[in-house]
């Protein structure tokens, strides 16, 4: 890593807008925005999670105590949805983070040339 200048600022403070910005692409912008959008789906998958225990608590008003068998279920697929958005999330990150070199070319095969004719 070079050290801070004029021209290139140290990774403190990178943001957003500090990486779209970097024109030499030393600021890499894939974590910045996966772990927004990690934020994003566990904002959402919560208050779906909230939205559906109140659910269940109305019809539990509504229909009796027995509906609150539907509560676990409820939490379990809000889990299940967050680990799978979290499981997408990696394997973005690995598939940017993981650099194969590609193969090292063959060497040009030497022929030696043919012997000259009648010797």
């Amino acid at each position: 890593m070079l050290p801070p200048d004029q021209h290139n600022r140290s990774r403190e403070g990178s943001s957003l807008v500090a990486a779209l910005l970097d024109v030499k692409f030393e600021r890499q912008v894939t974590p910045i925005l996966v772990r927004w959008v990690y934020m994003a789906a566990l904002v959402v998958v919560s208050f779906g999670v909230l939205f559906g225990l109140l659910w269940v608590w109305s019809f539990a008003s509504w229909m009796g105590a027995a509906i609150w068998l539907a509560a676990p279920i409820v939490i379990g697929l809000g889990l299940v949805v967050l680990l799978v958005v979290r499981i997408a999330c990696e394997r973005v990150l690995a598939s940017f983070r993981v650099r194969v070199p590609p193969p090292a070319p063959a060497p040009p095969v030497q022929y030696a040339p043919p012997p000259p004719p009648g010797r």
